[in-house]
């Protein structure tokens, strides 16, 4: 977890004023471990924080004023989703490549997003895939789908980022065409 919230703080800040009272990659931590904690919304992160506060104190290194809801939701509009994105592809990275001799399985799927669609906007349903680490029952990374392709470029995509090592990839029956097998082995 300590490694975690080091990677949360190494994020950039997006705001400009010169008397900040919050690391913006903390907040983030913390509302993540709110949510992990049956949190909601903001509202709800904030007194999971205020209740916690103490033990918070102590894992943080540091005393800190609870954020309000307020500064939590202006942290989740405003932060940079790509770089938080590649931040946690860092971690991940990171955590899977240790040194070990033991295979490992990733398992890969595709799911359409449960009410994701918008029809005011003439949006179809969101589709993501992702990488999941088998034994550790740990979502390694996921991306959309583009709306005028397939699963196969995503995937492939998120395998070319990833560099993973000593890992057997499961994937569904879609991705048995004829070219995926090279394109596969390109992409590890």
């Amino acid at each position: 977890m300590t490694q975690l919230l080091n990677k949360f703080r190494e994020l950039p800040d997006y705001r400009k004023c010169k008397q900040l009272k919050f690391n913006v990659g903390e907040i983030l931590f913390l509302s993540l471990l709110a949510t992990l904690s049956g949190a909601n919304g903001y509202a709800d992160m904030e007194a999971w924080i205020k209740t916690k506060k103490r033990e918070l104190e102590k894992f943080l290194g540091h005393a800190f004023i609870a954020p309000a809801d307020n500064t939590i939701r202006n942290v989740f509009l405003n932060i940079d989703t790509e770089e938080l994105d590649t931040m946690f592809e860092d971690w991940i990275h990171s955590t899977t490549n240790k040194t070990t001799s033991k295979i490992k399985i990733v398992a890969s799927d595709g799911k359409t997003m449960r009410g994701s669609t918008n029809k005011i906007r003439n949006e179809k349903a969101r589709h993501i895939v992702s990488l999941f680490l088998a034994e550790e029952k740990l979502t390694l990374a996921q991306t959309q789908v583009d709306d005028k392709s397939n699963e196969i470029p995503a995937l492939l995509k998120l395998l070319d980022s990833l560099k993973l090592t000593n890992c057997v990839i499961t994937v569904d029956a879609l991705h048995t065409q004829k070219n995926s097998t090279e394109d596969y082995k390109e992409a590890a």
